[in-house]
């Protein structure tokens, strides 16, 4: 179905947009830690026209000093920039002001579930991208989650590692360095899951992004180099890590399901080929958003905004 408004997730890495005009999903890495003051320029060089439903995770960015600071902050710009907005708080009302900050705090994965409520009625929604891994259990279409992102890493229902950002070693079950030598993105290059275009963010040496350079910073996690080491050994750490984060997501699974007898996982993000594998090791049912929307998966929340906005006010 063709959306027309457009939809904008603003997270702390990322910038991701639903463009209405073309429906077409777009990532732009932008570090919202370095860049926000260079926000307003940004979002009004997307050109976005008409209606446009926002949803907010950047606020945690420690360039703010608080998560209320940052709320204010992005709503702010997000009308002057776009006049026509809205906002969704996380008991999931479409707003056009923020009246409480810390009711549209980390407020994308409400979207994502509200609407897919439309075609769900008992599922897990989970959403993997760059840096979180978001893991929200929906029962008769009612959210059984935390709300603050304090409740649902308590609850496992926000898992702090994704496809690309996050340091290797937080993966790792060994004695390795601690030093921010490598990171998800040069551990999937190396098993060929992703391709350098899908590299999207920053690495932590400031080289590139091909196989080569990924092999290198990757051998410095263990206090070497990649001759030292040798490929089949980094290779073989790099499957420890994508099976280390399949079995973190599948015991959140299992937890759900045990809880709630939940068992069917709605799946989205840049990691659904983890997400997918996590539910068939849990032994659950998965439906893929990227089977169904395609590189929409990669966006969902945006898109999911920009759905709840058309059906809420008409463009």
């Amino acid at each position: 179905m063709k959306i027309f408004c457009n939809g904008v997730d603003i997270g702390g890495a990322n910038i991701k947009v639903y463009r209405g005009s073309n429906g077409k999903a777009e990532i732009h890495y932008f570090p919202m830690w370095l860049e926000r003051e260079n926000l307003e320029n940004f979002l009004r060089d997307l050109n976005l026209k008409g209606k446009t439903g926002v949803v907010i995770t950047a606020e945690l960015a420690d360039s703010f000093t608080s998560k209320e600071e940052g709320i204010r902050y992005i709503a702010s710009i997000s009308e002057r920039v776009f006049g026509d907005v809205f906002f969704i708080d996380l008991d999931g009302n479409l707003k056009k002001k923020i009246d409480d900050p810390l009711n549209f705090s980390a407020s994308n994965w409400i979207a994502s579930v509200k609407s897919l409520t439309e075609n769900f009625s008992s599922f897990i929604f989970a959403d993997m991208g760059s840096t979180t891994t978001d893991i929200i259990p929906v029962l008769n279409r009612k959210i059984m989650a935390g709300k603050t992102d304090f409740e649902r890493l308590r609850n496992k229902e926000l898992l702090y590692f994704g496809m690309l950002r996050t340091p290797s070693f937080f993966l790792m079950n060994e004695n390795v360095s601690s030093e921010f030598f490598s990171i998800t993105a040069d551990v999937m290059r190396i098993l060929g899951v992703i391709d350098e275009r899908a590299y999207t963010c920053d690495t932590p040496d400031g080289r590139g992004k091909g196989v080569e350079e990924c092999y290198q910073r990757f051998a410095r996690q263990f206090c070497a180099d990649r001759k030292e080491l040798g490929d089949e050994f980094l290779k073989e750490k790099a499957l420890e890590i994508k099976n280390e984060m399949v079995r973190r997501i599948s015991e959140a699974f299992i937890e759900k399901r045990r809880k709630f007898g939940i068992d069917l996982v709605v799946g989205c993000g840049i990691g659904e080929v983890v997400l997918e594998k996590s539910a068939e090791i849990a032994e659950m049912e998965y439906v893929s958003l990227r089977e169904e929307f395609g590189d929409i998966s990669d966006i969902f929340p945006a898109y999911a905004i920009a759905r709840l906005v058309e059906r809420y006010d008409r463009c």
